[in-house]
């Protein structure tokens, strides 16, 4: 900590810390060394030198100006009241008096408000030292009148480096790989570690080897934990059951098992993810690891790990059902995906592509005259009603003069001659729309298109459904009623117009969607019409 050295060396130590961060990450074992330093007689550049009489006094357990607070205990206002008072006591020997406050999230709302005063404005001679696992719980009028400084978990290198120092100094004799099961399962926490090296050593003795820490902390080493994460990513199911059902009748810690498949699947991630140099791998295992992960993709090892890492087996440590069952649902995931991918249909493309070769050839068809204008006119309110779709005035220029064996060969798409003719007029609709109303135009601008016609009445298609509800309902009908005076001077007859939601509008195939002339015309093309005006829309004969 450079901060607090160099704060003690200077001699400018504040009045209060909050020190936050996981447990077993020395918390309040930083507090104590900070209220030895501080006390320091001949501190050396901000470390104690351990030699004066109030180091001894600090290091041998004696220092009557230490004073350390459980606050899950005394977490009343009256323990903080208590508090308050010794605070205006002097320090008996030492220079400064330090209060050490564990679980300081622990206090009532009360009881911090009242340590809130004595944090503001201590007196000289008092530092508090406040340690929390939980700093979110700790009130933001309390931190402000702190310094803070957060608390990482241990490095597992520096962990197994601290227990291998410890095992020097005790002549335990314990190898390095030992060590690192100790530091591993600790996860960070150096005070864990250190009791589970206790715990080993009380029952195996100082001899140590990596069997009796296995054997010590209740790992079960056992090779079945990486077979089952193979199985997983092979998708054999009847072995994997097998497998957890011979873990379990040996009456191995289940609990375990599962952190060990865990484990390994984590390690085949990383593997799989180009990140094995963050792994302690072997190059037979890091090959070996690879091999597994051929034809296997990042997905299925994602979902397995996810699988067995949301296990929870301490509602019955016995029971097996919890790992079957992940093995289950990742196994019959990966089968199902497979077989949908099997059952797949081919592309409609192919089909698409087969239609042409089955009809007969035939000699292109002589083109009809275009529709003209006064054709249009004519047909006015009193046009009849356009014949049903069988009825041979609805085929396309090239079906009607086709003979009858080429029309019972090739199916005729029906089309209205009017429509086209009425797309052809399109830009006209829409340049006199602009001029009498030019929001109606700019709603008409935005993806519409001329796509039928329905007795008298001129249907308008438009990509998006949010245009349609403002056509019909914009101003008062505003919109609406300038289409319908722009159709009807433009058509020289009298048609109602209908606007309605056709999202093929957006690709082109109406009039107002590109140079493709409507879906209507695209039909007419492929069965042999051919375009005889050019312009933005076309027209087809």
């Amino acid at each position: 900590m450079r901060t607090l050295r160099n704060a003690v060396a200077s001699r400018k130590v504040s009045h209060a810390y909050l020190f936050s961060g996981p447990r077993g990450t020395g918390k309040t074992s930083t507090g104590r060394l900070l209220a030895k330093a501080a006390n320091c007689r001949d501190p050396q550049e901000g470390e104690p030198c351990n030699n004066c009489d109030s180091c001894v006094s600090f290091t041998e357990g004696r220092a009557m100006d230490l004073v350390e607070l459980d606050a899950a205990s005394n977490r009343g206002i009256d323990a903080i009241k208590d508090l308050r008072e010794r605070v205006g006591f002097a320090p008996g020997s030492a220079e400064f008096k330090v209060y050490i406050l564990d679980e300081a999230h622990m206090l009532t709302t009360e009881a911090s408000n009242a340590l809130l005063k004595t944090l503001e404005e201590p007196p000289p001679h008092v530092i508090f030292v406040l340690a929390t696992t939980e700093p979110h719980k700790i009130p933001a009028t309390i931190g402000s009148r702190c310094q803070r400084f957060d608390f990482r978990r241990i490095p597992l290198e520096a962990a197994v480096d601290r227990l291998a120092y410890v095992c020097e100094q005790e002549e335990i004799t314990c190898p390095r790989e030992a060590l690192e099961l100790i530091a591993r399962s600790a996860t960070g926490s150096m005070r864990d570690a250190i009791n589970m090296l206790e715990q080993v050593v009380d029952y195996h003795g100082r001899e140590l080897s990596v069997e009796a820490v296995q054997s010590g902390l209740g790992l079960t080493g056992d090779a079945r934990s990486n077979d089952l994460a193979r199985l997983v990513l092979k998708g054999d199911l009847g072995a994997g059951l097998a497998l957890i059902a011979s873990v379990r009748d040996d009456g191995l810690d289940l609990r375990q098992f599962q952190r060990e498949v865990v484990s390994y699947l984590r390690q085949l991630l990383l593997v799989a993810a180009g990140a094995d140099s963050a792994l302690s791998l072997t190059k037979e295992q890091a090959k070996e690891m690879k091999k597994l992960l051929e034809g296997v993709s990042k997905e299925e090892v994602v979902r397995a790990l996810r699988a067995f890492g949301q296990v929870d087996v301490r509602a019955d440590p016995l029971s097996s059902l919890p790992l079957e069952m992940a093995l289950a649902e990742c196994v019959l995931v990966r089968q199902a995906a497979e077989a949908k991918a099997q059952a797949a249909p081919p592309p409609v493309v192919e089909r698409r592509e087969a239609a042409p070769a089955r009809a007969p050839t035939a000699a292109p068809a002589p083109a009809p005259a275009p529709v003209s204008d006064d054709r249009i006119a004519a047909r006015g309110p009193s046009r009849p009603k356009a014949p049903p779709a069988e009825s041979p005035a609805l085929v396309t220029a090239a079906a009607e003069n086709a003979g009858p064996s080429e029309a019972d060969a090739t199916p005729a798409v029906p089309v209205q001659p009017v429509v086209a003719a009425l797309q052809a007029k399109w830009q006209d609709v829409y340049q006199l729309a602009r001029k009498i109303n030019f929001k109606a135009g700019a709603l008409l601008n935005s993806g519409c298109a001329i796509t039928a016609i329905d007795d008298s009445t001129v249907v308008f298609g438009f990509r998006h459904e949010p245009l349609v509800d403002k056509m019909n309902s914009g101003e008062g009908g505003a919109y609406l009623q300038a289409l319908r005076e722009a159709v009807q001077k433009v058509l020289g007859a009298s048609y109602e117009v209908r606007c309605v939601y056709d999202p093929q509008a957006s690709s082109g195939r109406a009039a107002g969607g590109g140079s493709g002339g409507g879906h209507l015309v695209q039909a007419a093309r492929e069965l042999g019409a051919r375009v005889v005006r050019g312009g933005d829309e076309g027209e087809t004969a």
